[in-house]
């Protein structure tokens, strides 16, 4: 039986429960049915993702601030930010924060996976995932030896437009030349950013894999259901207790439990469970299963400062939002070819640069957007976007040495997590971030790009120093929505899972997201996650054939 809703008819023992319905959750669904050999519950705490803001790329502005959708969470205050509180919202929803990011598809820097093997993770280096990249995706441009054809993503270039094709002429001026496809090869450079779109519509990890697997009869999908733990006999995971429709449930899984509910809660399932740090786990009130300390623990995340300029062209979104007659020609647009601004989610084109001369490879990204705006979040003029014709370019360090952390605040699986991320607590991430906003100035300065400039209005000119500078991105720094690590994978005594991603210290439990990077391997992380998730379902199923 396959259901979106509470499904109490359901047999409720399977082979396999997962918990979460998103980037990741979507794939192991996926990808664990298609023999026909094995049946799945797949839990997910939101609803459906047939919503029209959804599908529509620009309509991202929207799905952000809606609990209808995401996680509503602020962090606790950031030390290095003058006390600010990040909101860091995370999906809710069929698909999860596939179904509401920013659509880039990128796969990241070849010697950053070589690094995760070499940290102690065997099978994990580039040469390791390239099948799995290449198995996920559906790209009609680049070499097909590294880019993947027919696979369930689907990959698209974004259309040239006055901004962004002077976006990446500048950064060539400014000594970054045009890379032909940066998830192809090695990136250095600029180029107009890949986005995981077909037709126009967003192709999130609903779309691509679990709606051609709603269908069979092996999968049921419930829908507004709240993982509150993982059952266990003795240290085995035997199953998951959940909530639906206010009812208290208990799916069991015969064969494996995989936690797929992301960097924010699949460490929180894990301690709400008994796995974690014993003393911390005995504070909140929680019987102690299993005592990982590293539980919560490596959390990391990019932090975005964003310079934002007037220009003298009226082809950016302000200029839709404050005319009805330019938001009816790009409606219209979209309608008839799928293209303009409602295609995109203001993002363009993307830079990736040294902003060290020692590093082996880029470690810092610049992007333009089409929008000028007070935050990431203002979705009018009203709410901040400003009333005039903008663009903004941001950037931020890929591969930030600041570890925070984040622990269960009670025994309440309705009761976010507290989260500290622990911002530019390291001196390089300090220092990387004014290298960033400097690159920013220095490409905007070029000649492609400052004759569509008329001014800069954040910070503008009078910040100047290194210092001013690195003020301005503790004030207004915000989240890029790659929060990562917090269930690391490894061999020391801070591991939480080991390659096979199989949780430490108990049995037939996994974590399967991209809480389990040892760092960041990528500017983003929706593709990489469900990367994750294709290799991940290869290990579970080759696991179930051996113990037949």
């Amino acid at each position: 039986m396959v259901s979106r809703a509470d499904g109490g008819s359901a047999p409720q023992a399977y082979d396999f429960v997962i918990v979460g319905a998103g980037s990741s959750g979507c794939a192991l669904a996926a990808r664990l049915t298609e023999s026909g050999k094995h049946s799945v519950l797949l839990l997910e705490a939101g609803g459906s993702d047939r919503r029209l803001w959804v599908r529509v790329p620009l309509g991202v502005g929207k799905l952000l601030n809606d609990d209808r959708y995401v996680w509503k969470v602020n962090t606790e205050p950031q030390t290095e930010l003058h006390g600010n509180r990040l909101y860091w919202p995370s999906g809710r929803i069929l698909g999860g924060s596939s179904s509401v990011n920013g659509l880039v598809f990128v796969r990241g820097h070849p010697a950053k996976y070589d690094e995760w093997a070499a940290a102690g993770c065997p099978g994990w280096a580039y040469a390791d995932v390239l099948p799995y990249f290449k198995k996920l995706e559906d790209c009609s441009f680049g070499d097909p030896k590294v880019r993947g054809r027919g696979g369930p993503i689907a990959v698209t270039e974004v259309a040239g437009g006055p901004i962004s094709d002077a976006f990446v002429r500048a950064c060539g001026e400014a000594g970054y030349p045009r890379v032909a496809d940066y998830n192809a090869y090695l990136p250095d450079g600029a180029a107009p950013l890949q986005i995981n779109t077909r037709n126009g519509l967003r192709c999130s990890a609903t779309v691509g894999y679990l709606e051609p697997a709603m269908h069979r009869p092996n999968l049921h999908v419930v829908t507004g259901a709240l993982a509150t733990h993982v059952v266990f006999d003795g240290i085995r995971a035997s199953g998951v207790g959940y909530v639906v429709g206010g009812q208290k449930k208990e799916a069991r899984a015969r064969r494996e439990v995989l936690l797929a509910a992301g960097a924010i809660r699949s460490p929180q399932l894990l301690e709400l469970s008994g796995i974690g740090d014993a003393d911390l786990l005995r504070e909140r009130g929680i019987g102690v299963v299993a005592h990982l300390p590293g539980v919560g623990r490596n959390l990391h995340d990019h932090l975005m400062p964003r310079i934002t300029f007037e220009c003298n062209r009226a082809v950016t979104v302000n200029d839709m939002l404050r005319n009805p007659l330019k938001l009816v020609e790009s409606v219209l647009r979209y309608l008839m070819f799928r293209d303009g601004l409602f295609a995109t989610t203001t993002l363009t084109a993307l830079a990736y640069v040294r902003g060290r001369a020692s590093s082996p490879y880029p470690d810092i990204r610049l992007q333009s957007a089409l929008i000028s705006a007070e935050s990431r979040f203002s979705t009018s003029i009203k709410t901040g976007i400003d009333p005039f014709p903008g663009f903004h370019i941001g950037g931020y360090f890929i591969y930030p040495l600041s570890r925070g952390e984040l622990h269960v605040a009670s025994r309440d699986a309705n009761e976010a997590p507290k989260i500290n991320a622990n911002y530019l607590a390291d001196p390089l991430d300090r220092e990387m971030i004014v290298a960033v906003l400097k690159l920013a100035r220095k490409i905007a300065s070029q000649p492609a790009l400052a004759q569509l400039i008329v001014r800069e209005t954040r910070p503008g000119p009078k910040v100047a120093t290194d210092d001013e500078v690195l003020d301005y991105a503790r004030r207004t720094g915000q989240t890029c929505w790659h929060p990562s690590g917090t269930c690391k994978m490894g061999n020391g005594a801070d591991a939480v899972v080991d390659p096979q991603l199989r949780v430490r210290g108990v049995a037939a439990l996994r974590v399967i997201d991209h809480s389990v990077v040892p760092f960041l391997t990528a500017s983003n992380t929706n593709v990489p996650t469900i990367m994750i998730a294709e290799k991940g379902a290869e290990l579970v199923l080759r696991a179930a054939g051996a113990s037949r």
